[in-house]
């Protein structure tokens, strides 16, 4: 299986919870974390490895969309 890296925003749910987006590239995660109506005091956004295919892949390409 071929490695690839994802990068996810910590969203901010506004009832005290979170979730993660999903993005190919930093440049879209940064870009969401700045565009937030409700966010964080400080860039909330990181990278992880994963598989092309996986569950987390499909989801970054999809909020490409």
């Amino acid at each position: 299986m071929e490695k690839i890296v994802v990068w996810y925003s910590i969203q901010n749910n506004g009832d005290g919870s979170c979730s993660l987006k999903w993005f190919l590239s930093e440049n879209e995660a940064e870009k969401d974390q700045e565009n937030m109506d409700e966010g964080w005091g400080e860039p909330c956004y990181d990278s992880v490895e994963t598989f092309v295919g996986s569950n987390i892949h499909r989801e970054a390409k999809c909020s490409k969309d």
